[in-house]
């Protein structure tokens, strides 16, 4: 007894399921390429540009937005963060955040922490601002800390907005997670 012969259809159809199967690994892999190639968002970043992100919420940050906050390390590296409330998140938790080497984490590698004044956005060592804690004022991440550069301005914005004049130093991990609840 012979062997009926396949017909074209059944030929076509085996050799086509090879090729639209080898396709198929073949975007699965350059998937997991482009996936695992991705950038680092909220990572170091030289010194001198002007565009990151945030390492805490991971959105863009421009150096001259309103709200944002750098930390300067020696060897010309900085985090940018997209408020000082990002800011300060890190800074009393680094450990909490995995996207940031642990050589950014030590606090005493630190050589600036800046903020912007609230009123004249210059930048302003944070260790030398008066901060309102919890005004019903908002920044990009909803409630936020405002750093002042003059102690009276501060005073004046929570009498006027609420929240309570601190310093740096007064600033506990507590504060922070608690910042953004109501």
């Amino acid at each position: 007894m012979t062997r009926p012969e396949a017909s074209a259809f059944q030929i076509r159809g085996r050799r086509s399921g090879r090729p639209a199967f080898a396709l198929g690994l073949i975007l699965i892999a350059f998937c997991l390429l482009v996936v695992s190639c991705k950038e680092k968002r909220g990572g170091p970043v030289s010194a001198d540009v002007q565009t990151g992100y945030c390492s805490v919420c991971g959105m863009k940050v421009k150096a001259d937005d309103r709200f944002s906050s750098e930390i300067i390390y020696p060897g010309g590296t900085k985090l940018m963060f997209e408020s000082p409330g990002d800011m300060l998140a890190f800074y009393t938790t680094p450990e909490s955040y995995d996207k940031v080497p642990d050589t950014h984490k030590d606090r005493a590698r630190m050589e600036k922490i800046l903020v912007k004044d609230y009123n004249g956005g210059n930048p302003l060592d944070v260790r030398a601002a008066a901060l309102v804690y919890k005004s019903a004022v908002h920044g990009p991440m909803g409630p936020d800390i405002f750093a002042f550069s003059k102690r009276e301005e501060a005073a004046d914005f929570a009498a006027k907005h609420g929240g309570t004049v601190v310093t740096f130093d007064d600033v506990t991990p507590e504060m922070v997670l608690n910042l953004r609840k109501r």
